[in-house]
């Protein structure tokens, strides 16, 4: 009777350690799963790899590029569009007096 007994405890301290082990191999899985879920959304710093913080910070600054780029097309732009009105102006206001200085010899 006592043989039995322990064989069944015998038997039960085995499965509880191979659920044990097992449990320690699916924690070591999610560990590593989470390390490179980690590593994708922060970076490595081991591997030098910037993740997807590091990827959504060189965006930004090359949109701000972007946007400092086209604000200096658009100066650009507008001084030029204005260097022609002012210019085609002058020459309005040029020929009008021209018109008036021909007008004014002939009598």
């Amino acid at each position: 009777m006592e043989n039995k007994f322990e064989k069944q405890v015998e038997q039960e301290l085995k499965s509880m350690d191979q659920r044990l082990y097992d449990l320690e191999e699916k924690m070591t899985s999610i560990d590593t799963k989470l390390t490179q879920v980690v590593d994708a959304i922060l970076g490595n710093a081991l591997t030098k790899t910037g993740g997807f913080v590091a990827e959504l910070n060189e965006l930004k600054t090359k949109i701000k590029t972007l946007e400092d780029k086209l604000s200096r097309q658009e100066n650009f732009k507008n001084k030029v569009m204005w260097t022609v009105g002012i210019v085609v102006a002058i020459g309005l206001i040029l020929q009008y007096l021209i018109s008036i200085y021909y007008n004014l010899k002939r009598i």
